[in-house]
């Protein structure tokens, strides 16, 4: 099945981030898809404000330098003034997004470094709250190292904003589409060689949908 999720554009996630939570607080579903401004959408039968924030973390950092390690830190998006644990319907298996850097090179050449690790975000998906919507929990980034050099860290920061985009229409009801940045620094001792430090926008969405950009 071809996913027909909309993708989050960069100037949407400026926005998102740059926005004062209060005025979104009342975006519909909607008023995202067809650009109406904040009002009331009738789904489900009764008349609501389905908006999205996250209650959870606006900013995970993970530093690591030996193995995989996962964030104990997450952010979320659920509906405005709902308990995430008032949540059900929660798909089986997390979804997850990841990105992969990999160097190798020949014996000789001292001042390279070889290092092979995985950078992504895990994410919970699917439930719903009273049979309406599709939301997000525990989304979290993670890092799974294959081989770093013994003086060699990665460090991860994941920023997202403390409210999230509704994907929905009155039809499918709220769909939480979560916006965030990833920044990957790599530091080691040949440093002015091999660190970088590289940043990416992504989206996860409550359809278990994943994209970068």
């Amino acid at each position: 099945m071809t996913d027909t999720t909309p993708q989050v554009s960069q100037d949407e996630f400026a926005q998102a981030l740059q926005a004062d939570a209060g005025s979104f607080a009342s975006y519909t579903a909607s008023d995202q898809l067809h650009g109406t401004g904040p009002g009331e959408e009738t789904i489900g039968g009764d008349s609501v404000v389905d908006s999205i924030v996250n209650v959870g973390k606006t900013v995970i950092e993970l530093m690591h330098n030996t193995a995989s390690i996962n964030a104990s830190e997450y952010a979320n998006a659920v509906p405005a003034g709902v308990d995430p644990m008032a949540l059900t319907g929660w798909a089986s298996e997390p979804g997850n997004i990841s990105l992969h850097w990999k160097a190798s090179s020949e014996w000789w050449r001292v001042w390279q470094a070889d290092y092979d690790f995985l950078v992504g975000v895990s994410y919970y998906y699917g439930a719903s709250h009273n049979g309406v919507g599709r939301y997000l929990d525990y989304v979290a980034p993670w890092i799974q190292v294959n081989y770093l050099p013994p003086d060699f860290s990665v460090d991860v920061r994941v920023t997202v904003p403390n409210h999230a985009m509704n994907r929905g229409d009155a039809t499918s009801g709220p769909i939480a589409a979560l916006p965030f940045q990833l920044n990957v620094t790599l530091n080691g001792f040949f440093s002015h060689l091999v660190s970088f430090n590289q940043h990416y926008n992504a989206e996860v969405v409550g359809t278990g949908a994943g994209h970068w950009h």
